[in-house]
C-alpha cells in the first residue's frame, strides 16, 4: 500500500481521537481526573503488546524517560481540559502551536539558531491562532480566555514532551521509550487517585468504551503514520497535518447539530482559513 494512502488513513484517525473525546466528555465521563487516568491507562494497554513483539528490556536511564513522561502527564490533563471546555473544530488547530513551541524550546534548550523567516513563522501562528477561536460573537475575548490556555498550555508540554522522548530514545530504545513514558504517566496520575475513585467504583461500559476507542485510535495513527514517514517524510507530514476532524464536525453540524457543535458558516470559514495559515507555517517551520 502507498505511503500516502498510509498518511491520510493516519490523519483520519487523528482526526477521529478528539471527536470520540469530546464524546465521551459529553456524554459519557464528566470527571476529568477518571477521564485522564482511564486515557493513560489505555493508552498503555494498547502499547504492551507491540513493545512486547519487539523485545523491550529494562532502561540503563531514566532521567529523560521520566522527564518525557511527566510531560505527557501535563499534556494529557490540558488535553482532556481542553475537549471538555473547547470545540473540536478549535482544539486540533491547537495541535500547530506544537511546531512553534517546539522551535522556540530548541533554541532556548538545545542552542539551535532561529532566523528571522522563522521567527515570522513563529509569529504567524500564534496570530492564526487567535481567529481560529472566533465564534459568532467575533470578539478577541474568544482567543483570550481560560479555556483556550488548556490548548496553548496543551501544545507547550506536547513539544516538551517530544524533546524529551528523544533524548530518551537517543539513551534506551525507541519500544522502551513508548513503554515506559506511558507507564511512568500511570504512576504519576495515581498521585490524583483521590479525585476520581468513587466514580471508577461506578464505571460503567459506555465510559469505557469511549475512552478506549481515543486509545485506540491514537495507537492505530501512530502505527500508520511511522509507516508512511518510513517511506516519505514531507509528504506524509502535510497530510497527516491536515485537521480532518474540522470536517468530519462541520459536517456532523449539518446532519446532527446538537451532537457535538454547531456554528454559522462564516465561523467555520474563518477557523478553516486561520487552521490553513497555521498548518502552512508550521510545515515551513518543521523543514
Amino acid at each position: 500500500m502507498s505511503f500516502v494512502v498510509y498518511a491520510w488513513l493516519a490523519s483520519f484517525f487523528y482526526g477521529l481521537v478528539s471527536v470520540f473525546g469530546k464524546l465521551t466528555s459529553k456524554y459519557a465521563i464528566k470527571n476529568i481526573w477518571l477521564f485522564n487516568f482511564l486515557y493513560a491507562l489505555f493508552t498503555l494497554l494498547f502499547t504492551i503488546p507491540l513493545a512486547l513483539n519487539n523485545h523491550i528490556g529494562i532502561p540503563s536511564h531514566w532521567g529523560n524517560l521520566t522527564l518525557s513522561a511527566l510531560f505527557n502527564t501535563l499534556f494529557i490533563i490540558f488535553y482532556i481540559l481542553a475537549i471538555f471546555n473547547l470545540d473540536v473544530s478549535v482544539i486540533r488547530p491547537l495541535f500547530n502551536f506544537r511546531t512553534a513551541f517546539g522551535a522556540i524550546l530548541s533554541y532556548l534548550l538545545l542552542q539551535e539558531v532561529l532566523n528571522p523567516n522563522q521567527v515570522l513563522l513563529i509569529l504567524t501562528i500564534f496570530f492564526a491562532g487567535i481567529f481560529v477561536a472566533f465564534d459568532e460573537k467575533f470578539s478577541l475575548k474568544s482567543f483570550f480566555h481560560y479555556s483556550i490556555l488548556y490548548g496553548v498550555l496543551m501544545s507547550l508540554f506536547l513539544a516538551l514532551d517530544s524533546i524529551y522522548i528523544n533524548k530518551a530514545i537517543a539513551e534506551t530504545s525507541l519500544w522502551e521509550t513508548n513503554l515506559y513514558n506511558p507507564l511512568i504517566t500511570i504512576i504519576f496520575l495515581l498521585f490524583t487517585f483521590p479525585l476520581f475513585y468513587k466514580d471508577l467504583i461506578r464505571i460503567n461500559l459506555m465510559q469505557v468504551a469511549g475512552v478506549a476507542s481515543m486509545a485506540l485510535a491514537v495507537a492505530i495513527a501512530n502505527i500508520l503514520a511511522n509507516h508512511a514517514y518510513s517511506e516519505n517524510v514531507s509528504i506524509s507530514t502535510a497530510i497527516i497535518a491536515l485537521p480532518l476532524s474540522l470536517f468530519i464536525v462541520f459536517a456532523l453540524s449539518f446532519f446532527a447539530p446538537r451532537l457535538l457543535e454547531k456554528h454559522t458558516l462564516k465561523v467555520y470559514a474563518i477557523r478553516f482559513a486561520a487552521a490553513a495559515v497555521m498548518i502552512i507555517s508550521a510545515l515551513k517551520l518543521s523543514l
